[in-house]
Parts: C-alpha cells; structure tokens; sequence
C-alpha cells in the first residue's frame, strides 16, 4: 500500500518556499527601507528572489554620517547600481573623500534627495549644485564652506530643518543667508552655530533672520555680529548665546524680538557686555509674557551680570521652570541679601514651580538668591542643586545654612546631586 505524500509538506529534493516572497511588494519595500543599506544589500543573499530586490525600491537612504573613514567606492558602486530616488545622503567627509563629494551633488540632483547631513573633517567649499535640491526639506553642514548663490536662485521650497555649524560663507554671505531664508518659506527649525564669512571683519557683519513659519531658532557666535531678527510670528523657542564683545547693537531691541516665546535659552555671560555703554541694564520696554521656561547662563560674581539676570527674570510673570547654569572664577562683588532683595517684584517667579542650579560653587551670592527664590516662590515645587569644581565652603556648611532659609511654599523639596536632602 503506497501513501500519497502529504500536501502540506515538501517533496525531497523541491526547495522550501520563500515566505517573503509572498508578502506583498509594498510591505517587502517598508521591509526594506526600514534597513540600513549595508543591511538591504546583504538581503541579496537570501534567496534568487532578493538578489537584486534592494535595487528595485522606491526610495534608498544612503547613510555614512557615523561612519568616517568609509571608502568613497563604496558610495560609487550604489549611485552606479541603484537607479532610484534616494531620500537622505548623510556621509562624514574626510581627506579620502573630500574629492569626490562634488560628483556625488551632481549625481544626486535628480534623485529626490531630502536629507542632507555633511559633516566635514576639513573645510572645503561645496559644488553649487546643493543649491538646486528643490525637494530638499533637511539640511545639516558641518566644517565647509558654502559656494556663492546661482543665478536664478529661488531658495528651497520645501525645507523645514536648516542646521549649519561651523560654515563659512563668502563675500557678502550675510546677504546669501537671508536669500536662503527668505526662499524657504516652510521653515521651521534653523540652527547657526559659529557662522561666518571668510575674511571680512566680524563687526561689519549684519545677520538678518526672517521666517514667516520659524519655530525653534538657535544662534551661538564667538563674535558679536548685528544679529536682527524680524518678522517671527510664530517663534516658540530660542537658545541665543552671542559673542563674548562689547558690541554697538541694542541689546534690549534684540531681546524684544523674542517677547512672544515660550521658551528661551540665553547666555547672559557674553550678552551683558553689550550694556556697557549705557551702564547697568536694569528695566526692558516689555514682558516675555508667554514664557514658561528658562535657562540662563550667568556669574553671580559679576554685579553687571547679577543685575541684568534679575532684568530679566523681573519680566517673565508666568515662568513656571527656571535653570540657572553659573560659570567663571572670580570674587564676588560686594552685595548682600538686602541688595538682591531690592531686584525682586511681586510678579518675579509668581507662578515658578521647578528651579535647577548647575554648577554653583557655594558663593555667598548664589545662597542669597537660593534664599530669595525660596522664601518669595510660592507655588515652588522642586529645587535642584548641582556643584561644580569650585567652592568656596564645605558642602555640610552650605547645607546647614539652606536648611535655615523659610520656604513659601510648604511643597518645595530641594534636591543636592540628585539626591533629597529636605
């Protein structure tokens, strides 16, 4: 008696079935772009099927970013093989690819390209071509430099994301950024980290930064350039750290330009030498009215800088969350409890509920605002305390004079280096 073999099982010698293969093609593509391309390519070797399935996707992301020292064939060999759209190029550039870059921004003009991430060893300026990604909604550089504007420029149409670091422009580049600007109409997020412009002197510079859809906008510079913001209705948070000059700009006019923001991040260290010429900045012509967090950066062993935080902590009624980072060696001015108590105002921290203190060395300037803030926030929740290398008493004798200090609140906990401490 013979046994027909079963027709759920596979005969000898007949291959098993592939059970990727019968998924369907578009979940076979989110399969695969989900991978990263050494990945994908490697999938050739699972069955016939998927030899050359990577090459067949709608859209390829072509990452090196993390990877430096990758060989620029390898680069090469997928342009040459792959002829589809490619949605991000990230590679980390260095003196074995630096050469090659050029080709690889011609080449990807017409591919669909909406992610760039360029991080340079070196400084190098950049082939034109960068500037006809019309598609293009991210754009991060890194060490280079950027080639002057075609002709016919109409800006980046699509672009939401705008990071540059360390970019040097040419001639007249503080023109070419607010082209770029004004021809990015969707942009939300822009990022300038050590801009500049090769050769010129950084005080004849005027930066102006426009975005009818900006949102998040960051500015550090080593120099202290014309920086004008203008026309950023929806603004909603900042992180402005500018020069470490005495500089001719209207320091509170530049301030005014972020009254409508929720959160903001300023460095009060490099921003306070700009009131040199009118003395100590005590009062601003407004209120950040919508402010719910702030970190600022300051030294409570400057009287200039003392003075201008509470200038702007008088003008922030409904900030709910406050950091503080202090930095600098130096002797502390000579003030008292009395002193900071006089820069106080009803207003002052009224909604305050979570204050942070990093890198406090004891002074006696920073116990009396840490007295301040707790005897006057009357909402106050959190307080955490955080030393840096300096200080100038033992911490069992600084916690024994807070624990003295009367809280408003009867919620506010204080927290030392993570840890509760009453």
């Amino acid at each position: 008696m013979t046994t027909e073999p079963s027709p759920r099982r596979a005969r000898v010698g007949e291959p098993a079935a592939d059970p990727l293969t019968s998924l369907p093609p578009p979940l076979l593509d989110a399969i695969l772009t989900r991978l990263d391309l050494p990945d994908a390519v490697r999938t050739s070797a699972l069955s016939r099927a998927w030899r050359r399935r990577w090459e067949a996707l709608p859209y390829l992301c072509l990452s090196f970013v993390d990877n430096p020292g990758t060989a620029p064939l390898a680069v090469d060999r997928v342009l040459a093989r792959y002829p589809g759209r490619i949605s991000n190029f990230s590679f980390h550039v260095d003196e074995h690819s630096f050469g090659r870059v050029d080709d690889w921004l011609v080449a990807l003009c017409d591919r669909g390209v909406k992610s760039i991430n360029l991080r340079c060893a070196s400084p190098f300026i950049l082939h034109s071509s960068l500037f006809l990604w019309a598609q293009l909604t991210h754009l991060k550089l890194c060490h280079c430099g950027l080639p002057p504007l075609p002709v016919g420029f109409t800006g980046f149409p699509m672009l939401k994301d705008l990071k540059l670091s360390f970019v040097e422009f040419l001639e007249n580049g503080e023109s070419q950024l607010e082209a770029i600007l004004v021809g990015s109409p969707l942009l939300e997020t822009l990022n300038l980290h050590f801009v500049d412009i090769r050769g010129n002197d950084p005080y004849s510079n005027v930066w102006v930064i426009r975005g009818a859809n900006l949102r998040s906008l960051t500015i550090n510079s080593d120099f202290e350039y014309d920086w004008q913001v203008k026309e950023l209705p929806y603004l909603d948070e900042a992180d402005i750290d500018v020069g470490n000059y005495v500089s001719p700009i209207n320091f509170r006019g530049f301030l005014a330009s972020f009254a409508q923001i929720r959160k903001l991040s300023l460095s009060l260290c490099a921003c306070y030498a700009s009131s040199t010429g009118d003395g100590l900045l005590e009062t601003l012509p407004f209120t950040f009215d919508n402010l719910k967090s702030l970190t600022l950066w300051t030294r409570f062993y400057e009287m200039r800088s003392i003075v201008l935080t509470f200038c702007v902590l008088r003008n922030t009624p409904n900030l709910e969350e406050l950091e503080i980072t202090t930095y600098g060696d130096g002797d502390a001015p000579e003030t008292n409890a009395e002193f900071l108590n006089t820069q106080w105002t009803d207003a002052f921290c009224a909604n305050l509920q979570a204050v942070k203190m990093k890198n406090i060395g004891w002074l006696q300037n920073e116990m009396y605002f840490i007295e301040l803030v707790l005897s006057k926030a009357a909402v106050l929740r959190t307080m955490h305390l955080s030393l840096g290398c300096r200080r100038s008493k033992s911490n069992e004798d600084a916690l024994c004079e807070l624990m003295t200090y009367r809280r408003a609140s009867t919620h506010a906990r204080v927290f030392f280096d993570g840890k509760k401490k009453f």
